[in-house]
């Protein structure tokens, strides 16, 4: 049985690690918070885009873009978004499980890789990776969102690639996170099914100075606007797995303290006795001389 220093120092160490977990658990919250009102302010924007790019989709007739195109060259791309650290609960694995399942579907794929985790878990899989950003995963800004859509709009146009999926965890709340896939392009109507139109009309609309100029722009912002919405979900589904994760590993360790104290009380006793029995025994021992 373990000694009482052994005990107490097994005590000392649980509560300074208890101590760690609830401020990592109080950061993650703080962060989470802050990623849902960068993505609530920015909401507003990106839905009258996706409204615009609805209403010319259905009104505009002989339309014509390269973003609606699927290309026959080119292989399709999954963008995989992941943590670049751990202690955040079954996030990664869920996430990146989800990828691999979605991932089979094509035989040739170019990967892009946000997150440590993504790049260590590929690598381990023995899966090659054609692109990877780093510490995106811990900056969701519009810059970082610009620069990969920029990146994956250059691709699409040189039918390097001929079609982008964007694979990343939704938030819905803090205690529900789903992994899901979004179809980034080509743009189809399809995407927009969630959309609704502000004004319901059947004629063809004139757009200056073309429909495929005025699409132009938007499909960029739009593209912009989508991987900016999983940057951002992303990260606060992260900092709330991580939350809960180490508000659980704080409750194991108040538990843990309450078990080593009482072991510690026990064995205080059990000294105790042995000690009374121990001066007991001697006082006999004594007696029986005299």
């Amino acid at each position: 049985m373990k000694g009482t220093s052994d005990i107490k120092h097994s005590i000392k160490a649980i509560r300074d690690t208890s101590q760690i977990t609830a401020a990592m658990r109080l950061i993650s919250t703080s962060k989470m918070q802050k990623a849902i009102k960068k993505y609530q302010a920015n909401a507003i924007y990106f839905n009258r885009v996706r409204s615009a790019m609805k209403d010319i989709l259905l009104h505009s007739s002989g339309l014509k873009h390269p973003y609606l195109v699927h290309s026959e060259q080119g292989t399709p791309t999954y963008v995989v978004l992941a943590a670049d650290k751990g202690l955040c609960g079954g996030y990664n694995h869920n996430i990146l499980t989800f990828a691999m399942k979605q991932m089979e579907q094509s035989e040739k794929k170019y990967i892009v890789t946000i997150g440590q985790e993504t790049r260590a878990f590929f690598e381990r899989q023995n899966i090659p990776i054609d692109l990877e950003y780093l510490h995106i995963a811990q900056d969701p800004s519009l810059y970082n969102a610009r620069k990969l859509a920029n990146d994956l709009c250059d691709m699409y146009i040189k039918h390097d690639i001929n079609e982008v999926n964007v694979v990343f965890t939704r938030y819905y709340t803090s205690m529900k996170q789903e992994p899901m896939m979004l179809n980034l392009l080509p743009v189809s109507l399809d995407d927009f099914k969630d959309v609704d139109v502000e004004l319901e009309y059947k004629a063809v609309l004139d757009y200056y100075p073309s429909p495929e100029e005025v699409l132009d722009v938007l499909i960029k912002q739009y593209i912009v606007g989508i991987i900016y919405a999983a940057l951002v979900q992303a990260y606060a589904s992260e900092n709330s797995q991580r939350m809960i994760a180490m508000e659980n590993a704080t409750k194991n360790a108040s538990e843990m303290v309450t078990k080593r104290s009482i072991q510690l009380n026990r064995v205080r006793q059990q000294n105790i006795t042995s000690d009374i029995t121990e001066i007991v025994g001697a006082m006999e021992a004594l007696n029986k001389m005299k």
